[in-house]
């Protein structure tokens, strides 16, 4: 368990060439957003991502930490979701974590209003491989369609990295 968790660190080391470090507003292409990252966190290339999730949905946009044990991944999904929507995902979502994601610790959900848009926030643990698993998913409408902001990391390493995630968040504009 511990070497496949090796393995993905050691995948996305290996695509550090195609990170990028952004302390500027960026307007991420794919996506109806623009945000700051900050210097903390690296954007993850069109090539980086495809090594780091060879199967599946693969996000639209990843940011990691320096030490890649924090990730955001970015979903702009075909689902439609308006924005007087986003309220009820509060009640209806966390039935569906808790069906997808076997013994959660602890789920709270909260709506976030980050720069006018309402977002709501899901937050939970599980237990994981090397320790428990923090996990945030915040949803919005974007153009009418689910926007997914997903962040992910252990406790410990969400601790040390808290700010930057906070800055991240605080920085998002939908257009």
């Amino acid at each position: 368990m511990q070497r496949t968790r090796s393995l993905f660190s050691a995948l996305l080391l290996a695509s550090a060439l195609a990170f990028t470090a952004a302390a500027a507003p960026i307007k991420l292409t794919n996506l109806p957003l623009s945000l700051e990252p900050g210097d903390k966190l690296f954007v993850l290339s069109d090539a980086g991502i495809q090594k780091a999730f060879l199967t599946g949905n693969r996000p639209d946009a990843v940011f990691l930490s320096k030490d890649s044990k924090l990730s955001l991944t970015f979903e702009w999904r075909a689902t439609k979701l308006g924005s007087a929507d986003v309220n009820t995902m509060l009640t209806q979502f966390p039935n569906v974590i808790r069906a997808q994601v076997p013994g959660i610790k602890s789920l709270k959900q909260q709506a976030l209003n980050l720069n006018g848009d309402t977002w709501a926030d899901f937050v939970f643990v599980a237990p994981g491989r090397s320790g428990d698993v923090r996990r945030e998913m915040l949803i919005t409408s974007a153009q009418g369609r689910m926007l997914v902001l997903t962040i992910s990391s252990n406790l410990a390493d969400y601790g040390r990295n808290e700010a930057d995630v906070q800055a991240l968040t605080g920085s998002i504009h939908l257009n």
